[in-house]
């Protein structure tokens, strides 16, 4: 299909609206016209199912958000959440998806008939609604109700269900369907390596680490506190994993994002809850640090800035880490990922854009693994201010080193599994320091496992400024479609 071949209609919406009908359109890369009275072949109506229009017709519910779980879509063995109280499809023609409610009323809700497909929940309220942080408060909740939602990516669900709309409407006309690739050389999905240096020598994590292990009776890793103290006396630096790093990505063929911490505040001694964040932190500008950094950047593997921990609501501060290391560098940094995960959204994207960053990579779980905003695909962060979509993209994080040490593989092959049939982007985040096996056993052998496994997928494995750069081409190419005969599992 063509640009002409689809239509989309639309009454005057509101911007989180219109925000998810861009989201739909920017992610498969199919284009639209809006509003013409013209013949196209394939038409979404949007919130107005009694509007006649030649050509095949997919209706769209103009619906709102009901403040928590609603009931369930389900398709054959699947059940996953939705946020509204979808309308009653009729019964009449052949029903596609089910929904159920939470007392168990079972209804139709995506419904083939002879003249469309009537889709009875609000896809594009609902997208763009989880992609301004609906998600937040269910993380937020003492009680852990919300597991199975973290491990759903609940926008590229919906989304899919309207694609598989599109896809069947161009085979019932005989039409070709084309959209962008996802991602380079068509592979099925890609994997993003990046990785926070937060210190670079351990100091009072021996005392820290130590105690924590005899309160779980960990004798075992309370002597490796021990053993570990009497190897730096000898020269051993037990975070110093540079080139441990290099030698298995080099082994593996790939190279990774480097994120470096610029942190300047002093802990104080009498604060307890800040020695975490400021004791054992290194000066971006020790010759050594140099070192490592330019010899990464000259060996190929990116360099990117990792903001301070009160940097996400400073401008200021953010600038002037971002303009130390491109100093260093001697060139421009394009991506920065915020220490802890700290962000104040919109505002913290906005200072990101406006510092020219391309990239953000901080929305994610720390404890957890999956999808903390319902979506393992890249995306423009939107302002509900003042109505404007960034041109910064957001690769949010999915598998996270810490997190991995209370997941079994099971876990994280549904993660991967998850990743794949939606086409999205599995970005991993392991720290420099945990590929000490000794201090972090088991750490990087997972990290090695799921790369083997993604690349026996035939998945593009890369570093994030590739990523950000492929999805920059992709988004500015408008002649870069091609043929989809089926549906990208």
């Amino acid at each position: 299909m063509s640009q002409g071949d689809i239509s989309i209609y639309h009454g005057n919406l509101e911007p989180l609206r219109i925000y998810g009908i861009n989201h739909f359109m920017q992610k498969y890369g199919i284009q639209f016209s809006f509003d013409i009275e013209s013949e196209s072949k394939i038409n979404i109506v949007y919130g107005d199912a009694s509007r006649g229009i030649n050509g095949f017709n997919i209706y769209i519910s103009e619906n709102e958000s009901g403040g928590g779980i609603c009931g369930y879509l389900k398709i054959e063995n699947e059940k996953v959440p939705l946020f509204e109280k979808p309308m009653r499809v009729a019964k009449s023609g052949e029903n596609l998806v089910a929904f159920v409610d939470n007392k168990g009323d079972e209804y139709p809700c995506v419904v083939l008939n002879d003249t469309g497909i009537t889709v009875g929940f609000d896809i594009f309220n609902e997208v763009g609604h989880i992609l301004t942080g609906y998600l937040e408060h269910f993380w937020e909740m003492k009680e852990n109700k919300h597991e199975k939602l973290a491990k759903i990516p609940v926008v590229d669900y919906y989304e899919k269900i309207l694609f598989d709309c599109l896809l069947f409407a161009s085979r019932r006309l005989n039409l070709t369907f084309k959209c962008k690739p996802f991602w380079q050389d068509g592979k099925k999905f890609a994997v993003c390596l990046t990785r926070d240096v937060d210190r670079v020598h351990k100091s009072y994590q021996y005392i820290s680490h130590f105690v924590r292990n005899i309160r779980r009776g960990d004798f075992r890793s309370a002597m490796n506190q021990i053993t570990s103290v009497a190897r730096k006396l000898h020269g051993d630096e037990p975070y110093w994993n540079f080139d441990r790093i290099m030698e298995i990505e080099r082994n593996l063929g790939i190279k990774s994002t480097f994120f470096f911490l610029n942190e300047q505040k002093k802990a104080c001694l009498f604060s307890p809850g800040e020695w975490k964040l400021y004791w054992g932190r290194f000066d971006i500008k020790n010759p050594k640090i140099v070192e490592i950094i330019k010899r990464l950047d000259k060996e190929g593997w990116e360099i990117g800035v990792h903001g301070s921990y009160n940097s996400y609501r400073n401008l200021e501060m953010m600038r002037e880490e971002k303009e130390t290391l491109e100093e260093i560098l001697g060139k421009k940094v394009h991506g920065i990922s915020q220490h802890y995960c700290n962000l104040e959204i919109p505002s913290t994207w906005e200072y990101q854009e406006k510092l020219g960053f391309s990239y953000d990579a901080s929305l994610g779980f720390v404890t957890d693994i999956g999808f903390r905003w319902g979506t393992c695909h890249p995306f423009h962060p939107f302002n509900p201010e003042n109505g404007r979509i960034l041109s910064l993209w957001e690769l949010p994080i999915i598998i996270m080193d810490n997190a991995c040490a209370y997941k079994s593989w099971h876990d994280i092959m549904e993660i991967i599994n998850t990743v794949e049939r939606y086409n999205g982007l599995l970005l991993l985040r392991w720290h420099q320091a945990v590929f000490n096996e000794r201090e972090f056993p088991g750490r990087s052998k997972i990290y090695e496992k799921i790369i083997e496994t993604c690349k026996e997928r035939g998945a593009w494995i890369t570093n994030a400024y590739n990523v950000a750069e492929w999805l920059r081409m992709r988004e500015n190419d408008e002649k870069h479609q091609i043929p989809i005969l089926q549906n990208p599992e």
